[in-house]
């Protein structure tokens, strides 16, 4: 409800096609992975009483399970291919239509997946085995990943003084975060559900102990680049997540860290952290669901304040235009990234009086609500007092009011934006020529590297192709060439 009513911009028809399902779909399935164990627990315990050992079962063998569904289902379409490939040879192409048809993919997909389900789940034991086999083989890369950790971490706190008091971002805080998630997924695959007391060497379990509090050096770093790069670009979704993810890993740092100075068995305390940090993700997710915490919402705002304070350029330390990820500026984020609290936001500035950069603001923010499309431009040419002075061939030839106004339109057109924002200084024609040999002439708008072919259809002039030239070479002398008399149809090769 949430999403629809206050992130999606696309109509319900455009969702899946403008690519919004993707990020909500992997939201809920992270909310869904974390959540489930606790409910598989309280069906089987029949109370609410937390216990490790059936939350770490759980939650491993679902993603097991899923993983084996996943090849189950992927081996079965592989075999469809084959099928539909075998009697393709033979000129039988009815499997390859059925194959490749919505209402056989879907409902087939869907069952497929779930029987795989079934049968996995059926086969407790050999879940167990595979489990087995996949933590016994991760707990020993852990031996290689605290090594890693140690030497990166030396090497890092030598920069640290740099990084912190110049204020630059020497180093991100993607890869930072990634070295967190390994070492927590090999430190549990040692753990497990804590039933083993050494699951490691006594020296590999003591040199652990002594790597694992370095986690929270490294974890204090990337929480230092998001602070930096927040404060100098705004939040975006991205960040939001990002601060999720780094909070997380502060959590589970100091956590794991605390355990390895406890006495008592190797790493004991570890339940107690993945409990604790699990519940507060499953709160954090569910409330940025909501408006209550929704990334969409605090990066609309951020942004919001940055232009307010900088005006719509917002420029950057070396005076040009500051520009956040895929190279877009503030208002391109609120109008396309944030949702419909961005375009609310965006609004706003559209009608904003006060501040030293106000007018600046409101003509942005106009000019910006005004684009349909993310890339789309504003032609830079005054294209209907271009079009009133085109030079028409052959002479004598002139453009009526229907082929006009078509043409206008589609200059303006973002689809056509970039192409022609500056055909007047390019130079540019009108051409009428029968282009299909039925003694009927086509109009073909042509500019220096690139064209618009229309024709008449039922009294009406309508766009019927693109045109493009393919010479190479420099600039076209396209007039001078018209008036030499340059311009034949010939049969495309």
């Amino acid at each position: 409800w949430h999403h629809g009513a206050s992130v999606s911009l696309s109509g319900a028809e455009q969702f899946t096609d403008a690519g919004e399902y993707f990020p909500l779909a992997l939201l809920l399935t992270v909310l869904w992975l974390l959540a489930l164990p606790f409910a598989q627990s309280r069906l089987a315990a029949g109370h609410w009483t937390i216990q490790y050992h059936s939350l770490f079962a759980n939650a491993w063998r679902n993603k097991l399970t899923l993983a084996e569904a996943a090849l189950f289902t992927g081996l079965f379409w592989l075999l469809l291919f084959l099928w539909q490939m075998l009697f393709h040879m033979l000129k039988i192409d009815y499997f390859r239509e059925l194959f490749e048809d919505p209402i056989f993919i879907y409902p087939v997909t869907s069952l497929t997946f779930g029987c795989a389900l079934y049968l996995i789940g059926s086969i407790e034991e050999l879940t167990s085995v595979v489990l087995e086999q996949i933590l016994n083989v991760l707990k020993w890369l852990g031996l290689l990943a605290g090594v890693i950790l140690a030497f990166f971490t030396i090497a890092l706190v030598f920069n640290l003084p740099g990084l912190v008091f110049t204020g630059q971002r020497a180093i991100g805080a993607v890869w930072l975060l990634w070295l967190i998630a390994v070492i927590v997924l090999l430190l549990n695959a040692a753990y497990r559900d804590g039933s083993i007391i050494q699951p490691y060497p006594r020296w590999i379990a003591q040199l652990l102990r002594v790597v694992v509090p370095l986690m929270v050096i490294v974890s204090l770093t990337a929480l230092y680049s998001l602070l930096m790069r927040s404060q100098h670009y705004g939040l975006t979704v991205e960040r939001v997540w990002a601060w999720v993810v780094a909070g997380a890993a502060l959590l589970y740092s100091a956590g794991y860290s605390i355990s390895a100075f406890a006495r008592g068995p190797w790493l004991s305390g570890i339940a107690r952290v993945n409990v604790v940090v699990s519940i507060a993700l499953i709160a954090v997710i569910g409330a940025a669901l909501t408006p209550l915490l929704s990334p969409y919402r605090l990066a609309a705002n951020s942004q919001f304040r940055l232009v307010v304070a900088n005006g719509a350029e917002v420029p950057d330390d070396a005076g040009t235009t500051r520009r956040l990820s895929m190279g877009m500026t503030p208002l391109q984020y609120l109008r396309f990234d944030s949702g419909r609290y961005g375009r609310a936001r965006l609004e706003e500035l559209a009608r904003w009086q006060t501040g030293p950069h106000a007018d600046g603001i409101r003509q942005s923010a106009q000019e910006e609500l005004a684009q349909k499309v993310r890339w789309g431009a504003v032609p830079a040419s005054d294209i209907p007092a271009v079009v009133a002075k085109l030079r028409i061939f052959p002479a004598g030839r002139t453009l009526d009011q229907d082929l006009t106004q078509e043409l206008i339109a589609d200059l303006r057109s973002p689809a056509h934006g970039f192409a022609y924002q500056h055909f007047a200084d390019d130079g540019a024609a009108g051409v009428f020529i029968d282009l299909n040999g039925d003694n009927i002439d086509e109009f073909v708008f042509l500019a220096s590297h690139r064209g618009l072919v229309y024709e008449k259809r039922a009294g009406r002039w309508v766009f019927a192709a693109d045109v493009a030239r393919q010479a190479a070479g420099g600039k076209l002398d396209l007039i001078g060439e018209l008036i030499r008399g340059s311009l034949a149809v010939t049969t495309p090769k």
